[in-house]
């Protein structure tokens, strides 16, 4: 199972092999050493590396091309070569790197007026989802959806709502007792401790290793870590609070913020025990070690995946797991 990951991930591994490279090569004591035109050729081959290979192997791992989304990936990493590159070094390419800086400003500032659309629904929102029965994890974006009319930039702003949400807000709100679990036969909350002390002390020894020679690198990478940790908390907040359930026909199946899905039960069209197919989607939770779901769900029709930030797949089988899988099961069948 790892390796398969580690297969489904090879081009955003190789980019962020890429940018480590150039990250550690800045920080070797030959660099001192090198002529001008050797200092020069380095930096050209890392703003080809930030700019153009490292955007390229991260579009190829979305699998989704877009000229936009294209100009928008070279112009961060751009920005991204500016905070590796020394700037005696990136001098003479000032005009390269603030022309980049120019065009993030752009799209930070349309970013902002979309939240600004966003912010004069969400009294609306927040008060349809009051009225409904629907699980706040799944009615929310999808209210979203329908007001901002599938805006993908919208629908990440939604997403960070919710963690906001339920990191912050959701502490005084219990567990919903009907539904089943998910997490508590798994190692999920032991390796959520490991992670958060994995993360933590890897953030202070990288901006301690770093604040003297790439403060902004420092800073940058601390502020990640710190909003790395804020979303394990929320998306086990979210975990807890947001059991698979069947309701009113429907099945809502959710991993955390991760990865959630709901159906309506008459769309499966079989039931299997064990299903040896490529094309079986796990919906499992981290620190799960079973090799196998539960049960498979066979659907008449494709069901969507949504991931956190508005990304979507289409399944036509889907492995479940749970801690009372008998007990999820015996009521799915009862509804078809």
């Amino acid at each position: 199972m790892f390796v398969e990951k580690l297969g489904h991930n090879k081009w955003l591994i190789t980019a962020f092999i890429i940018l480590l490279a150039n990250i550690t090569a800045y920080q070797l004591s030959f660099i001192d050493t090198l002529s001008v035109e050797q200092v020069r050729g380095m930096v050209v081959g890392s703003l080809v590396d930030c700019a153009i290979v490292a955007p390229a192997l991260v579009l190829l791992h979305t699998r989704n091309w877009s000229i936009k989304r294209a100009i928008i990936f070279a112009a961060g990493g751009i920005v991204i070569a500016r905070i590796i590159i020394p700037t005696s070094f990136i001098e003479p390419f000032r005009y390269l790197t603030w022309s980049a800086f120019a065009v993030e400003a752009c799209l930070i500032a349309f970013e902002l007026m979309l939240l600004i659309i966003v912010v004069r629904y969400v009294p609306t929102i927040i008060n349809t989802v009051k009225g409904q029965h629907e699980q706040l994890l799944f009615a929310f974006p999808r209210l979203v959806a329908e007001k901002a009319k599938g805006n993908p930039i919208i629908q990440v702003l939604a997403s960070e709502m919710l963690v906001f949400y339920y990191a912050c807000l959701s502490w005084r709100k219990k567990p919903d007792t009907e539904g089943y679990t998910v997490y508590k036969n798994t190692m999920y909350i032991p390796m959520l401790i490991m992670i958060f002390h994995a993360a933590t002390f890897e953030a202070v020894a990288f901006h301690w290793f770093f604040h003297d020679r790439m403060p902004i690198l420092a800073w940058g990478h601390t502020i990640l870590s710190i909003y790395g940790i804020i979303f394990l908390i929320a998306d086990a907040r979210a975990l807890i609070l947001n059991p698979t359930k069947v309701d009113g026909q429907k099945l809502y199946l959710s991993n955390g913020l991760m990865k959630r899905t709901n159906f309506y039960v008459g769309h499966i069209e079989a039931i299997h025990n064990e299903l040896d197919l490529d094309e079986v989607y796990h919906m499992k939770v981290l620190g799960n070690t079973d090799e196998k779901p539960a049960f498979v769900l066979e659907f008449t029709v494709l069901q969507t995946i949504h991931f956190v930030g508005g990304f979507e797949k289409k399944v036509k089988y889907l492995g479940v797991y749970a801690d009372d899988a008998h007990g999820l099961r015996k009521q799915l069948e009862s509804y078809m």
